[in-house]
């Protein structure tokens, strides 16, 4: 991770009067995340050394421009194609315009290269092409989109969310934004850095792809995707293995012959800043300075070298048989590649009955002459041509939605069958039934969203009562702390006064046990008012709070007596009158032992049906003379009702 000086930073800008790009993010976290790997697992790592062999750099064999296959998978937190983080096919053909620019020496502002570097200025000779092929050999655009809320605060964890043969493919993950803990607008590892059966590859911030879309067209911005690719091909940082801006840099080297020594730009360009004895080139790739535009001829040998090199099977991406295998051959000629066509709701993925609900195209295509075709069985409307039209259902049921997507390369059609929920009165589950979460009225069954991955909520024969079942989960075996959903059915409850008496609560039984010293569990509980659309959160429990036995580690397979169950209760009272209602628990951890819950109920101010319209209606909730006094015998008199209006009363008897 970069740091540098703030003082010193404030100080310059001032005097020089240099534009900062403060509202950036670091725009690079190689650095710190190839350190803390290698702490954490290769304490006796030593970076492989990749000669750069001069002869083959010259011969025939090298001679011919290197075609690299990549793919971009989007990770999306569920917003339309070209909103947000879901960016657009033309955003991504963008970057890959920009990055072949910059790796072909053609970018247009190489010519504001100073005269000192323009001998230096290299070309890598290397062209990327968005993959024809995936790895199953099926027709692909090079671009995959996957609805996943880890593309927030993203880390290394999005790679198993989806990733591509790293032997075969450039893979770049895009996302909304990444850990904090990294701060950077992009990052990957050298070659050789991770253990072999780790994917490699790039993981960038949406707003560092291209120079449109979500993205603007600063050098700083427009540029990181081939920063990173640099490092891609085992290119350091201009002032090395070390920290932006540390004095001690000018002890440093990249190991390129042609980079002067540096300590490193920040989102500056000094075109004569001197930092180590000579003119620094503040202008490159690997630096990050606002005005980068060259490789030199150093690094592009250095590239060269990684390329033909075994390290991390570089040497395998722009062979003459990984090109045809994936699509990325000059002589290919890809067939009519008819659209994978993909849709979604979002989170839950549940359809509330008189509710509206937007279903969302996740058709990965580069055409922008798609047509779409809906047809919505039981909908209002029933037909639309919209690319992500929004319709309402009357009555609850199983209904199929169907889209076909009509492109200049070929047609597809997908039908998904979805539940139209009706909202229970009550809730009250004892998970006796062997089929949960699923039952034979599709609007009592509860939802389990998790990672494909890992095992997640399941029902269990072990209760916290005389009757049979609970539901369990374990995080023993999760990875990256990925959220484990559990929702109940939809709830009416409009039944349940608000603030007439007892305030609405949500209870359950609890066992939890803690697996070791090392465990880190997290159990949190909201609701929904809307249909899933929006969540409050109403309680949570870390490790050490959910315990319910002595405190002594249970080891792996914790199974509760009697006496290691707790009641637990949560306050609801918001959600009291409202008809659209979903409670979530939701399970994160590492390396735990099971929790179990059981016996979940509702309770609160009932309010039967008879009264209940009566109830509704607007009531007198104080009265109040013209001098603001509480009266009832004033001869004008003003009654205040629950609803916020008001009635003069005049009484001239």
């Amino acid at each position: 991770m970069m740091k540098f000086n703030s003082l010193l930073y404030v100080f310059v800008s001032l005097i020089l009067c240099i534009p900062t790009i403060g509202q950036d993010l670091n725009l690079c976290g190689t650095d710190f995340v190839m350190k803390k790997y290698i702490n954490q697992y290769r304490p006796n790592y030593s970076k492989p050394i990749i000669p750069i062999d001069t002869g083959l750099l010259n011969s025939v064999y090298n001679s011919n421009t290197k075609i690299i296959p990549i793919v971009f998978h989007i990770i999306h937190n569920g917003h339309p194609i070209g909103e947000e983080e879901n960016i657009s096919a033309e955003q991504i053909e963008d970057a890959i315009r920009l990055i072949n620019e910059d790796f072909n020496a053609i970018n247009p502002d190489l010519d504001n290269v100073v005269s000192e570097f323009i001998n230096s200025v290299g070309d890598a000779d290397i062209e990327f092409r968005l993959a024809q092929l995936d790895p199953e050999g099926n027709c692909t655009h090079g671009i995959t989109r996957t609805f996943s809320e880890m593309t927030n605060q993203a880390n290394d964890c999005v790679k198993s969310i989806i990733s591509w043969d790293d032997t075969k493919y450039l893979n770049v993950w895009v996302v909304e934004d990444i850990d904090s803990e990294i701060g950077a607008a992009a990052y990957t590892y050298l070659p050789g850095t991770l253990w072999d059966n780790e994917i490699e590859g790039i993981i960038a911030n949406h707003e560092y792809i291209g120079s449109i879309g979500t993205s603007s067209n600063t050098p700083y911005k427009r540029h990181t995707l081939s920063h990173e690719i640099g490092h891609f091909f085992n290119l350091s940082h201009t002032w090395g293995y070390a920290s932006n801006g540390d004095q001690n840099n000018c002890e440093n080297d990249d190991n390129v012959s042609d980079t002067p020594n540096t300590i490193g730009a920040y989102s500056t360009c000094n075109l004569s800043q001197e930092t180590c004895g000579s003119l620094d080139n503040i202008q490159n790739f690997m630096d990050y300075s606002s005005c980068t535009c060259m490789f030199t001829n150093g690094q592009v040998n250095r590239m060269q070298a990684c390329l033909n090199s075994s390290v991390s099977y570089r040497n395998n991406l722009w062979s003459n048989n990984n090109l045809w295998e994936t699509g990325t051959h000059p002589d290919y000629t890809s067939d009519l590649c008819d659209p994978n066509v993909d849709f979604f709701i979002s989170s839950p993925n549940r359809i509330c009955a008189l509710s509206s609900i937007q279903f969302i195209d996740n058709t990965p295509i580069l055409s922008s002459n798609a047509d779409y075709i809906w047809s919505f069985e039981g909908a209002e409307p029933d037909f639309s041509l919209d690319q992500n039209p929004v319709v309402m259902y009357s009555e609850p049921g199983q209904y199929d939605v169907t889209l076909n997507v009509v492109t200049d390369l070929g047609t597809n059609t997908m039908t998904k069958t979805y539940t139209v929920y009706n909202s229970s009165m009550n809730l009250l589950e004892s998970f006796e039934n062997t089929n949960f979460p699923l039952n034979s009225d599709p609007s009592l069954s509860w939802s389990i969203v998790a990672p494909e991955t890992e095992t997640s909520w399941a029902r269990t024969p072990i209760s916290s009562t005389s009757n049979t079942g609970s539901v369990r989960i374990r995080s023993r075996f999760f990875d990256c702390y990925q959220k484990h959903y559990l929702y109940t059915p939809n709830l009416d409850l409009t039944n349940f006064g608000l603030g007439l008496g007892e305030p609405l609560k949500i209870w359950f039984d609890l066992a939890y046990g803690k697996r070791n010293n090392d465990t880190d569990d997290l159990l949190v509980i909201s609701y929904s008012k809307d249909c899933g659309k929006t969540w409050q959160v109403r309680a949570s429990w870390d490790t050490d709070e959910l315990v319910t036995t002595d405190g002594n580690n249970v080891g792996n397979n914790f199974i509760p007596n009697n006496n290691e169950w707790d009641e637990k209760s949560v306050n609801i009272q918001a959600a009291a009158e409202q008809n659209d209602v979903i409670i979530r628990f939701e399970f994160t951890g590492d390396r735990g032992s099971y929790l179990y819950i059981d016996n979940v109920r509702l309770t609160g101010e009932w309010i039967k049906i008879d009264n209940y319209s009566i109830l509704k209606e607007p009531y007198i909730i104080n009265t109040i003379d013209l001098l603001g006094r509480v009266t009832n015998n004033s001869k004008f008199k003003i009654e205040i009702y629950n609803d916020g209006s008001v009635n003069k009363v005049y009484n001239f008897n």
